[in-house]
């Protein structure tokens, strides 16, 4: 699964759930996959970075990490059974939710929010999960 950087970046910015979600919000958080690693950088809720390149190594608040069969089956225009949702496929499939659970947890609207939006960015404009 190829994810691209600057297609993201433009899809979470031009989101308007997830600026809501995302407003007053800085941090940096990792998104990994079994052949790419991406480290988005937002301000204030607002992308301002995406390095395509990020490895494990780099200082990340949080990561969303799985396999590309994990993510194929979250990001599907009808997800399987517990995966229409970061948590639940952390829970029942093994899929990484890792780091700050606290600030996880109070910016998890816009985290699951991603979910959608990267959708979009990877399977086109006409998936938009539920």
């Amino acid at each position: 699964m190829e994810i691209n950087a600057n297609d993201l970046k433009d899809a979470l910015n031009g989101d308007p759930e997830f600026r809501v979600h995302a407003r007053y919000w800085t941090t940096q958080f990792r998104i990994g996959t079994d052949t790419q690693g991406l480290l988005v950088k937002l301000f204030e809720g607002e992308v301002v970075n995406i390095d395509p390149a990020a490895t494990p190594f780099d200082t990340w608040e949080f990561q969303l990490a799985g396999s590309d069969e994990q993510w194929a089956e979250l990001l599907a225009p009808v997800p399987a059974p517990f995966f229409q949702d970061y948590y639940v496929a952390m829970l029942y499939h093994g899929f990484k939710v890792e780091g700050d659970m606290r600030r996880i947890m109070a910016y998890y609207p816009a985290i699951r929010r991603t979910r959608n939006v990267l959708s979009q960015v990877v399977l086109g404009r006409q998936a938009v999960a539920a």
